[in-house]
C-alpha cells in the first residue's frame, strides 16, 4: 500500500503541474474506491497547468476536466482509446515493454491514489477493452512518484526523449 504524506488536494496540484511540464494534454481526475476526498478544486488545477504551461515554452495548455466516479471514466472515455493502468500489485506488464509495444498514438494512463486500485476495479479493467495494466517494477511508488515515473516512462518510449529543439506547440 501506498502512503500519502500530505493533503490530496496536495498532491493533485503537484501532478497537475509536473504532467503538464512533461507533455500532458489531458488532466482527468478519477475518484476511486480508496479516494479519501469527494470533490476537486478545478479552478486552481487549471491554475496550475495554466502556471506551469508558461515556463515549459507550451503553446497549449492541458484540458482539466472535471473529476469522475471510476466507473463513469470507464464509461465515457473512447473505446478506441488505450487506456494504460499503473498496478501495484505485480500483475501488469512491465510499463516500457507496454509503452513500445503500442504502436504511436495517444493514450489515457491512470494511477491509482492512496493504497492503489481495489481489486473490483482492477477486475473492471482486465474485462475493458484496450485497457493494459502496466507495472512500474518491484517497488511499490507513492501516488506522485508514480505518476511521474511513468509519464517520463511515455515520453521515452514515444521519442520526446531523443533530441532536438524543444517543443513549443504539442
Amino acid at each position: 500500500m501506498a502512503l500519502v504524506s500530505r493533503p490530496f488536494w496536495m498532491w493533485i496540484n503537484f501532478i497537475a503541474q509536473k504532467a503538464t511540464d512533461l507533455g500532458a494534454t489531458m488532466q482527468w481526475p478519477v475518484f476511486t474506491q480508496l479516494t479519501a476526498m469527494e470533490r476537486v478544486n478545478l479552478v486552481r488545477l487549471r491554475a496550475n497547468a495554466i502556471e506551469a504551461a508558461e515556463p515549459s515554452r507550451r503553446l497549449s495548455v492541458p484540458e482539466v476536466r472535471e473529476a469522475v466516479r471510476f466507473d463513469a471514466l470507464l464509461d465515457a472515455r473512447p473505446g478506441d482509446r488505450r487506456l494504460f493502468c499503473c498496478d501495484e500489485t505485480g500483475g501488469g506488464v512491465p510499463v516500457l515493454q507496454a509503452f513500445t509495444s503500442s504502436g504511436p498514438g495517444g493514450a489515457g494512463l491512470l494511477i491509482g491514489l492512496e493504497g492503489g486500485l481495489a481489486k473490483v476495479e482492477l477486475d473492471r479493467l482486465d474485462k475493458t477493452p484496450n485497457v493494459c495494466r502496466v507495472s512500474l517494477g518491484p517497488r511499490v511508488l507513492q501516488d506522485d512518484t508514480a505518476a511521474l515515473a511513468a509519464l517520463a516512462c511515455w515520453q521515452a518510449a514515444e521519442g520526446d526523449w531523443t533530441g532536438g529543439q524543444p517543443v513549443e506547440n504539442n
